[in-house]
Parts: structure tokens; C-alpha cells; sequence
């Protein structure tokens, strides 16, 4: 408690990333580099629809299995559909892995 009353435990502070996660600007970078190879582009911005640059189903699960090994983190199909952006994806991800590490697992 502080001398004005204000709580100063960790519940109001900024959540940290959790150790062996990225940031969510790498996650934007990787991301960006990964779609850029399997859908053969260059220049994506971080607002760049997945599915509006060509993407499909198949270069999807090609982008969810890179993901996986490079951020060691599962990313289902559905999540290309409601997050089509690499801004999204990467805030979906980040998400994904604060709760795994919340939980221990990823």
C-alpha cells in the first residue's frame, strides 16, 4: 500500500512475458517471415489478410506447423479464420502462450 492508499501488489501491474516467450513484436516478425515463405510474398504488413493474400486451408496447416516449431506453440485452423491478420494472429499467440505458461503447458 502506498501512503495515498493505491494497492502496489503485482495484480495491478502489467503482465511480463512469460520465460521462453516472445515478445509480441518477434511474434509479428516471425510470423510475418513465415507467411511471407509459404505464400511466397514480400512486403506484408502486420494488417495483411491471410486468406485476401491467397492463403487457404492447405498453406494454413503449412503455417501452423512452422509456428509450431519456431514458437513451440499449437495454433488451431480456426484460429486463421477468426484472426486472418498477422497482427491477430500474433496477439492470439501471445495469448496462447501466456496461458501455457500459466497452466504448463504449450
Amino acid at each position: 500500500m502506498t501512503l495515498h492508499g493505491h494497492s502496489t501488489d503485482s495484480a495491478v501491474q502489467p503482465p511480463e512475458t512469460p520465460p521462453g516467450a516472445r515478445s509480441l513484436d518477434e511474434l509479428r516478425a516471425v510470423i510475418t517471415r513465415i507467411w511471407q515463405d509459404v505464400l511466397r510474398l514480400e512486403d506484408l504488413t502486420a494488417e495483411d489478410n491471410f486468406f485476401e493474400l491467397g492463403g487457404h486451408s492447405l498453406t494454413a496447416s503449412q503455417v501452423i506447423s512452422r509456428m509450431a516449431q519456431a514458437l513451440r506453440v499449437e495454433v488451431p485452423l480456426a484460429a486463421f479464420f477468426d484472426h486472418p491478420t498477422v497482427a491477430e494472429l500474433a496477439a492470439f499467440t501471445a495469448a496462447a502462450q501466456q496461458a501455457g505458461a500459466q497452466t504448463g503447458v504449450q
